[in-house]
């Protein structure tokens, strides 16, 4: 699929076979991925798979798809209905198909308490029989963290690369800029208040979340990454970042992704359903308060990917159509919308 001439008609036959023989396939692109090539897997008239082929780069040694299709296959086993359900995958060419979902992206003007309980009732039926066992062949979600010192460790990563991107263009001036008289003074204030923090022994950076308290993270876990159903159910799709991984960090990435907003008067009720159940909770809600303006800065250069050269890569992937300039000046908007919502963490 790398080759655009490649037969999608004759490759998505040959995933199916054995499992649907439809009279009338019909494969269209799909638009709005941003990370991968998702295609419409149309029968007889009617969408009911999606095919999606992952990318993949040297600097960027995730698998995708094993990831995804893994975390799949688990909750199909767990008996998660909420989820698409994986049909059939192919991981030596990255390709992998699931089951297309009717609905609609979730507004965020319409956001209510309801979609949120229905997050939360996904995120415990998904650990619901963690504490059996380590899920087979579930693996360390993406940048997972298991001690202070992993998140201090993963937004550091983060800002070293952002001082690599180009400074060709004005944008990417403009970018630079930004990260080094905006971001990087703040992160320097908010990493610092946690080292005061472990000073006085309100934290450890190298102790270990204990096996209970970790979680099996959908991770990029929001409604951006959502379908709802004309009768209200929400669906959530997207788990190639998933894994294993600290609850805080999940609560906080829910909260901090741009693309759908959850305000956070939402907060409390929600770290309280992920919390509560955990050993000595107040440590984790103590945790929390402190990495949540971690993860907004995290967020951040998360957003300004695109300045970098597998960020990049990864869109053009996606679709070779878009307008890089376009799309920078865009999401370093966003970025400084963002930025100024670490300055009224909690």
């Amino acid at each position: 699929m790398d080759n655009p001439e490649e037969d999608l008609h004759s490759l998505s036959r040959e995933l199916l076979s054995g499992i649907d023989c439809p009279d009338n396939l019909v494969i269209y692109p799909k638009s709005g991925g941003g990370n991968n090539k998702v295609f419409i897997l149309e029968m007889n008239g009617i969408p009911k798979y999606v095919m999606k082929h992952y990318f993949r780069h040297a600097a960027d040694p995730r698998d995708r798809c094993r990831a995804e299709w893994t975390f799949l296959e688990y909750a199909a086993d767990a008996g998660i209905s909420c989820v698409p359900k994986p049909i059939i995958c192919d991981p030596d060419r990255g390709i992998a198909v699931y089951e297309y979902i009717h609905g609609h992206k979730v507004p965020t003007e319409h956001l209510s308490g309801n979609h949120i309980t229905q997050a939360l009732d996904f995120f415990e039926a998904i650990n619901k029989n963690y504490d059996s066992g380590t899920p087979k062949n579930l693996l360390p979600a993406a940048e997972s963290c298991f001690s202070m010192r992993d998140h201090l460790e993963c937004v550091n990563r983060r800002i070293d690369r952002l001082l690599q991107m180009d400074t060709g263009s004005e944008i990417d001036r403009s970018a630079i800029h930004f990260v080094r008289n905006e971001l990087i003074p703040r992160w320097e204030n908010v990493r610092k208040d946690i080292l005061e923090q472990e000073k006085q022994g309100l934290s450890g950076l190298d102790d270990c979340l204990k096996k209970r308290d970790i979680c099996i993270s959908p991770s990029d876990f929001g409604f951006h990454n959502a379908i709802q159903t004309d009768a209200g159910t929400v669906f959530f799709i997207d788990f190639e970042y998933a894994g294993l991984d600290d609850p805080v960090k999940m609560i906080c990435d829910f909260f901090c992704q741009p693309e759908v907003p959850v305000p956070h008067s939402y907060l409390p009720m929600f770290s309280a359903r992920v919390l509560d159940s955990l050993d000595n909770p107040g440590s984790h809600y103590r945790r929390l308060k402190m990495l949540l303006p971690v993860h907004t800065i995290k967020w951040c250069c998360i957003i300004l990917n695109e300045f970098l050269p597998v960020g990049r890569a990864r869109r053009i992937f996606a679709n070779s159509d878009l307008d890089m300039n376009e799309i920078k000046g865009k999401q370093l908007k966003k970025a400084k919308n963002m930025f100024k919502m670490a300055n009224t963490m909690i």
